[in-house]
């Protein structure tokens, strides 16, 4: 049976380490590699075949395929650049399915499977942190392109106000998959889950 896995990826990379050094997020390295490159080795291991969009800096590194874009002006927040990442995906219709993740939380793409197979009975499905809070991890979601459409692509706004119109399906995140490096003991946590050694 045929995995079930999103048309499209935007991936949100256009933030600063200010805990790790302050340097470009995606170029920050666990092990030996930037956490960009993790999170494409892991969308690769799923066996996703779509469009890959990076919400980064034209200046990132990313190899051949990938694309990049930014909202204008820059540093707008995850729903600018949630926006300027849909604009790329004007030839895909409503009903595709599209994930979102951060290029922080790498691990992410190892959901797929089970939101998409969620996707059917409603318009997005969102992992939820497993614990007594159930936080909707939004930012690591599948959703339908129809419903990212709808979003408001305003700059600074919050997460939770902006995705406060989508009423999504669930899974929960048992894994920690959606973990993300925010501080250098988030980093040593990562590395140890990827098998590396820090030195």
């Amino acid at each position: 049976m045929q995995k079930r896995l999103p048309h499209a990826v935007l991936i949100l990379a256009g933030g600063t380490a200010k805990r790790l050094g302050k340097v470009s997020k995606p170029d920050y390295k666990i092990g030996p590699s930037r956490l960009i490159d993790i999170a494409l080795a892991e969308i690769d291991s799923t066996g996703f075949e779509g469009r890959i969009i990076v919400i980064a800096p034209s200046r990132l590194d990313v190899r051949d395929g990938v694309e990049l874009t930014l909202e204008d002006p820059p540093h707008g927040g995850p729903l600018a650049g949630i926006g300027a990442g849909i604009a790329t995906l004007k030839d895909l219709p409503d009903t595709a399915v599209v994930a979102l993740m951060t290029c922080d939380a790498p691990l992410s793409p190892r959901l797929w499977e089970k939101l998409c197979s969620k996707i059917s009975e409603a318009q997005a499905v969102v992992p939820v942190s497993a614990d007594p809070e159930a936080w909707p991890q939004f930012l690591h979601g599948c959703y339908r392109l129809g419903a990212l459409r709808g979003l408001p692509a305003s700059r600074d706004t919050s997460i939770r106000r902006g995705f406060s119109a989508i009423r999504p399906a669930t899974v929960p995140d048992v894994n920690r998959y959606c973990m993300d490096v925010d501080t250098p003991a988030d980093a040593k946590e990562m590395a140890v889950r990827l098998g590396f050694r820090l030195v």
